[in-house]
Order: C-alpha cells, then structure tokens, then sequence
C-alpha cells in the first residue's frame, strides 16, 4: 500500500467527489494489496498464480476517477453530472470482470475476486468515516484519515497521498496476519514449509552432478544407483496369465468386480514399471556416452543423485517419499497385487488401500459386489461405506 500511495505523486487525481475518491483510492489499495499477497500463500491463496500489477491498479483508479467526476481543462470526463450517483455496480464489475479478472482464467479464483469486490466497492466505502475491511476489526488497518472532524478550506491539501503514506507507515504492522487475507493460520504455515522445501531443493540443485563417459565421479555413483534399481525392481506380471487363471473360476467368481480392479492396478503398475526400465536403460546408454542425454535425462540424473524421485515415475500414485524408501514402498505394493494374481481362487480378507493407485476404484467394485451378491440386495446407487 505504502508504494502504491507513493505512485501517487503529490496530489490525488482531480475529481468533483474528492472526499469519497480518497476513501475509494484506500479501498482500492487494499484490494489491490490482497490479491498481490495471496499469492505467498501458493494453491492456497490462488488456484493459477496471476501476474497482477500496478497497471492494473492504474487502469482501475482511473475507471473510479472517471465515475466520480474526473476534471479536467474541457470539463468532467464523460456524461458525468454532479447529481449522479456513484454506480458501484458497474465499478465492481469493470475491477472484477474486465481489469483485475481480465487475467484470471480459473472459475473459483474468478469467484473470489468478485467476492472481494462487492466486499469493498460499494457504498458503505464512503458512507462511513472510518472505514475498515471485513474481518479485521481486530486489527489496525482503519481508513486513517479524519474527513469529517477536519475543518480546513482544502482538505485535499491536509489528506494528501504523503500524509496516508506517514500514516500507514505508523498505524499498519509490517507483518500482517493470515486473517487479513481471509487465510487461517495453518495457510501460512504450509506456505512457509512450502517456501522451506523450495530453499532446500535449490539448494540441492548446485551440487555438481555431472556425467561423463569417463571413470570416476558422479557418472560412476549413477551407474551404481542405476545397477542396484534395475535389480530391485521386481519382475513384470503377465496380465494375459492374470486373465487366463480368472477365465478358470466359475461365472460367479469370474464376474467379480474385484477381479476387474485387480487387473486396472497391475496394468497401472506395468506402465510405471516399464517407464522405469527403459528410463534407466537410456540414462545408463547416456553416462556411457553411448547416446545423447536429452533434457529430460539430466533432470532425471539430478535427481537419482539427491535421493528423489524422478517425476518420469511419480504419475502412477501420490507419494512425498524419498527415492529409497518410495522403490522399497514400490516393490511392497506389487508383491501384494502378485501375491492375489497367484492366488486368485483366495483373494485378500485384508486390502491393502494405500497400496491402490485409484483406491475409489477398489471401494466402488466392493459396492458393485455386495449390489450383486443376491437378488434382495440393495442397488448400488443406495449403499455407501460408514466410518
């Protein structure tokens, strides 16, 4: 707020409605700052992070000029007339709609800046002397200047952009709450770890990791990872055997949705393990200088060589562990969709749920089977689990 007061210049911009231009202008400020700082909050402030600026702000103030009486040397701008009213509405909309949600594109993130417009653009602005946003009476973010108690025969000359400048500076706190922003406080804490994360992993990155088709170094290490993970990682199921020892059992049991989610994971996991297989081979063929490394490689190297997982292998399941324990994590799920590919006369009593790359899948074939166990069973559509 403190920059955008001190863009300003020496004097607000001439208007026939000066007082409540300066209440709209601190107004503005104000929205203009929540929707800049929202953005240190990550997905949680906003879905898409958007580029606002301070010709956006520019472009608005004067949208507000022009609606309370813009002056200039022809007179006011427009068809504006000293009896009319200010039309909030169509304020709210060209700030929300056409300037400030000009760049927005997601339909909740839209949603929320027109929230924040119809919150501060409308009458009680400027109707009250005081005024202060939603939600923040606890705190000190009160319009600062005293229009009504002031007699002066220019109080555009007392309440300039300087004097808001000298008063937020000495009325606002430097650090502002979570609640300002309409953030609790776990919001800001996962933004700080987020923050930390991002330090850490860029920290990381200016280890050397580099490969060449000579001996020693890192290349080495690689090759070394490399020969450990090839042989750890477990051998592919054959989901036509899958398919033929099912097409055994008995219609009851052939039928069985749980035999169709059955064969849905490990063909997943087969994708994710035959991405693996052939990433690891070219990057072996690349440290040996056998073929070129691609982009894609190095960042695959990069991150061999700090322990994480690269993101070529992360699109099967959600995991936040590191490279070691997710390949050992890995290697436990598939023993566990083997072990019932083996014996699938005696599924499971017990699931594994964590260990389903589409857990709604498993819970909506035990639906589909309990639907189906005889003809006085209720239709899916009428079960559903209790926790």
């Amino acid at each position: 707020m403190l920059r955008l007061y001190a863009n300003q210049g020496k004097t607000f911009t001439l208007v026939d409605k000066e007082r409540d231009f300066r209440k709209a202008v601190f107004g503005l400020s104000w929205f203009h700052s929540i929707l800049i700082e929202r953005k240190k909050f990550k997905t949680l402030g906003w879905n898409v992070s958007y580029a606002f600026n301070d010709s956006d702000y520019s472009v608005c103030e004067d949208t507000i000029a022009n609606y309370m009486g813009r002056i200039t040397e022809g007179g006011f701008v427009g068809d504006y007339k000293k009896t009319d009213k200010i039309n909030w509405q169509a304020i709210q909309y060209l700030i929300a709609e056409a300037n400030y949600g000009g760049r927005i594109t997601d339909e909740r993130d839209r949603r929320l800046i027109k929230v924040y417009s119809r919150e501060i653009f409308d009458e009680i602005l400027v109707a009250i002397d005081k005024w202060r946003p939603q939600g923040t009476e606890e705190f000190n973010y009160v319009y600062p200047a005293d229009e009504a108690g002031t007699k002066h025969p220019n109080v555009a000359e007392i309440f300039s952009p300087a004097f808001f400048i000298e008063e937020i500076a000495k009325q606002m706190t430097t650090q502002d709450p979570p609640v300002a922003f309409g953030q609790h406080t776990n919001a800001e804490i996962t933004s700080q770890i987020m923050d930390s994360n991002e330090l850490l992993a860029a920290i990381l990155s200016l280890q050397p990791a580099v490969a060449s088709g000579g001996s020693g170094g890192s290349g080495n290490a690689i090759l070394d990872l490399i020969g450990k993970l090839r042989e750890g990682t477990p051998e592919i199921i054959s989901v036509p055997a899958v398919k033929q020892r099912l097409n055994k059992l008995n219609k009851q049991e052939k039928d069985s949705p749980l035999n169709v989610v059955l064969v849905q994971e490990i063909q997943r996991y087969n994708i994710l393990l035959n991405v693996m297989i052939i990433s690891l081979d070219q990057l072996e063929k690349g440290i040996k200088g056998e073929v070129v490394i691609s982009p894609d490689l190095e960042v695959m190297m990069t991150s061999l060589s700090q322990n994480i997982v690269p993101v070529k292998w992360s699109f099967a399941y959600l995991s936040l562990k590191n490279l070691a324990n997710w390949f050992v994590d890995l290697n436990e799920r598939y023993k566990f969709f083997e072990n019932w590919s083996n014996k699938v006369t005696m599924p499971p009593c017990v699931h594994w749920i964590s260990a389903y790359t589409y857990p709604t899948g498993f819970t909506t074939g035990l639906l589909q089977k309990f639907a189906r166990k005889d003809d006085k069973s209720p239709p899916i559509d009428k079960l559903d689990f209790d926790f």
